[in-house]
């Protein structure tokens, strides 16, 4: 099962530089990358922060985004995929997206918990894939890998032939491949933008966030200030119709299922 590890199509220099750069811009214009004291779910202190919801919040950049991804297996006969899956939530925006430019399925796998208290990926609500079936792997952004390496396994349990796995920004430092944590068979993937966020153990003798005094904010979801008060967003300022106002990611730890660039 599984596709050699060769990406289906092998963009040129030139224009994996160009993708990077507009993927970047996009992530700019629309204040998804912030800058700041952000408190990590790794625990760490960082002082940017990918925001993806906010570039996903605006249709023509996320058709841009997706039209990126799509590039990498359309190949000159049409696509070299026939269904694009992705996890909740928003590899189900990408997903529908990436789909629909290339002209195949679009579906999603919802996170589980099983009795045990294990958490697993499942295509429910009559999802499914047939054995063969050649698949593209999507989600927004890597930081531990730990929603891609989760999507393998209901993959290769349908007998799916998984082609690639592609995601919009790479923060952990180099992405090859991803290997099943059930299977041990590496897959071939790639981003479209590889950023090297730094983090930091909390503390002013290791944090410049700390050792400045900056107030420390929790981002995502929960969307609050450790300090108090609310979270201060960037000035808007005009750009393809999305005000910026910077907003990066959560790091991790990359775990060794993710291999690093060659």
């Amino acid at each position: 099962m599984g596709a050699d590890l060769e990406l289906p199509v092998v963009l040129s220099p030139d224009a994996r530089a160009s993708a990077a750069r507009r993927v970047e811009e996009l992530f700019l214009e629309s204040g998804a990358l912030r800058e700041g004291h952000f408190l990590l779910k790794s625990g760490r202190h960082a002082e940017r922060y990918l925001e993806k919801f906010q570039v996903l919040q605006y249709p023509e950049a996320v058709s841009t985004l997706c039209g990126l991804i799509a590039d990498l297996v359309r190949g000159p006969e049409g696509p070299l995929v026939d269904v694009v899956v992705g996890p909740t939530t928003g590899g189900i925006i990408l997903a529908f997206e990436v789909a629909r430019q290339l002209g195949v399925r679009g579906i999603f796998a919802e996170e589980v918990h099983d009795p045990d208290g294990m958490t697993r990926r499942e295509f429910r609500r009559g999802f499914r894939l047939e054995e063969g079936e050649r698949v593209l792997l999507v989600d927004d952004i890597l930081t531990t890998g730990g929603s891609l390496l989760a999507m393998l396994p209901p993959i290769e349990a349908a007998g799916a032939d998984l082609v690639l796995a592609a995601v919009l920004v790479d923060r952990s430092g180099g992405l090859a491949t991803v290997t099943s944590p059930v299977s041990g068979h590496p897959y071939p993937a790639a981003a479209l933008w590889t950023l090297d966020l730094a983090t930091y153990e909390p503390g002013s003798a290791t944090c410049p966030g700390c050792a400045a005094g900056q107030p420390l904010e929790a981002p995502g979801s929960s969307g609050t200030k450790l300090s108090g008060g609310p979270i201060v967003e960037g000035t808007p300022t005009p750009g393809h119709g999305m005000p910026p106002g910077p907003q990066p990611d959560g790091a991790g730890t990359l775990p060794t299922p993710l291999g690093p660039a060659a």
